[in-house]
């Protein structure tokens, strides 16, 4: 009788799994400031509820590509997903069409 190893359970993909528990809480609070220092409070605190959960995603993939290593993310990358999620994933328009329909 074969057996098949399963290298995930049913219903979660690989990526969530992977990312149970990706870095220590010191790791990630050094990794979130250096965001922080990037982006700058006024574009991270002006982002609507899609795009910050897009850039969430984002920032996340990010770290995960460069084995959850802080020092190795440069600034560049981080303004790169900044701008990908704001001007090519939900650009501003997007947004302000989306709150008018919203509305009705």
């Amino acid at each position: 009788m074969a057996f098949k190893y399963q290298l995930v359970r049913l219903g979660i993909l690989p990526k969530v799994l992977k990312r149970r528990y990706p870095m220590k809480k010191e790791e990630h609070l050094k990794y979130c400031k250096k965001v922080a220092v990037v982006l700058g409070y006024e574009r991270l605190n002006n982002l609507d509820k899609l795009q910050s959960q897009s850039l969430n995603n984002q920032l996340n993939d990010l770290i995960e590509e460069h084995d959850y290593i802080v020092e190795t993310v440069t600034d560049d990358e981080i303004i790169g997903r900044y701008k990908l999620v704001t001007e090519h994933i939900y650009p501003c328009d997007f947004v302000e069409m989306r709150n008018m329909i919203k509305q009705k």
